[in-house]
Parts: structure tokens; sequence; C-alpha cells
């Protein structure tokens, strides 16, 4: 019961983000909670009884690294990225990854997040000016016939990463991205909302299920107290 509980929390999160950028859907893993070795201590040197399964438990959670569909936005600002890859971003508790790529400008020109959060550059943060902008599938940045920098792109170890509110990503940057940027582009979830809706039937069902079971056997044990005691 408690790991259908921890799996209906993964997909309830995943239902939550069906429309949000750049979002990854997760998927809970299994196995087994533990074995106990039986054994028959009524009979002195007779063989165990054998293993006892003592059922099933959420061993993690793991974002499932998918290429979502690109959305046509029109705006010169909004990227997506093809492949490998994700947006750095400096914040307060330091850099974070996204691939959220809905940017914007600030008051002082920095291309941030939709949260404020300088986007960064292999040079550090990048300022424009209003305007128009080309940004190169490579992430080079070019406005007014003048480069004024490159998105720092950043691959990240497998299974490194953990999700931040804000659509953000701590994780430990490993070998080469591949993604390649399109602008005016936006990148959606890779959440099935059809399949999600599916699974969480399955998993209320089978929490029920092992509710009744639950109640089963404490009634089980009820009656063992009072009505085989009675026949004494």
């Amino acid at each position: 019961m408690l790991a259908e509980s921890a799996r209906q929390d993964v997909v309830a999160a995943n239902l939550a983000n069906a429309t949000t950028t750049g979002f990854k859907k997760s998927v809970a893993t299994s196995g087994t909670f533990g074995e106990m070795l039986v054994r028959n201590m009524g009979m002195p040197g007779a063989p165990e009884v054998g293993p006892l399964n003592l059922g099933a438990q959420v061993t993690g959670i793991q974002a499932l690294d998918a290429q979502g569909a690109l959305r046509f936005t029109g705006n010169r600002l909004d990227l997506a990225l093809v492949g490998d890859g994700h947006f750095t971003v400096d914040t307060a508790n330091g850099r974070r990854y996204t691939r959220d790529g809905a940017f914007s400008l600030d008051a002082g020109g920095r291309l941030v997040t939709k949260a404020g959060d300088p986007v960064l550059g292999v040079n550090g943060p990048i300022t424009l000016s209003r305007g128009d902008v080309s940004i190169a599938a490579d992430g080079t940045i070019t406005q007014g016939g003048a480069v004024r920098g490159r998105l720092l792109l950043t691959a990240l170890a497998p299974g490194s990463t953990a999700r931040e509110g804000e659509s953000l990503l701590t994780g430990t940057p490993q070998g080469a991205p591949t993604a390649r940027v399109r602008q005016n582009h936006l990148e959606g979830s890779t959440v099935n909302v059809v399949s999600e809706m599916v699974e969480l039937i399955r998993v209320m069902r089978s929490f029920e299920a092992n509710q009744k079971a639950v109640h089963a056997h404490d009634e089980a044990l009820q009656a063992s107290v009072t009505r085989v005691g009675a026949v004494g």
C-alpha cells in the first residue's frame, strides 16, 4: 500500500506538469522490501521452511530523459533544445539547469528565465538590447550584426539530476552536450495525459485490493482470538 501510494504521488506530479515547458515525466521503480528466512522452531534439526517475502517498496523515482515535442511560438527569445543538454542558469543557490527556454529580458537587458534568474553564456550572463535577435543552432547569439555571446549548454550525468522549483534541476555536469538550439520554439512536456490517467486508475485499484487484503487479514486475526478462544 505504501508503494502504491508513492506511485500515485509520482503520477499526480506528472499530470500536474502535463503542460509545463520542458518537463520530463517520472516513473517509480520498485523492488522487494526484503526477505526473512522462516525456520520450523518446533522441530529441532528440521530444514528451513524457506524465504518469506515482505512485499514491495519504491526503490527510486527516475525522470525519463526523452525528447519533448516542439511547439512554434514566434517569440524570438523562446528557445528549445533538441538532443542531450540543458540551459545553464545562475541562481541564488548556484548554477542550475533547465530545459524550459521561455526566456525574456529584464530591466538591465539580461537574458533571464521566468523567475528572473540570468541565463548563462560561455562567458557569463548574456546582455542584449531591445530589438531583433538571431540565435544559431549552436547557441551563438547575434544582434545588430555583432555576436553578443553563446549559450552555455551543459550535459548532466544520468541519474544525478534532482528537481527544484521553477523547472530547475541540479545535477553533475558530464561529457559534452549534443543539443541543438531551435529559436522561436518551446519544448513541450513528455507527459501523456491518457497513459497517466490509466496508470492512476491502476494504482488506485491496486491500493484498494491491498487494503481489502489487510482488512481480511485483520478480521481473521480477530476471529482467531475471539472464536477459537471461546471454543476452548
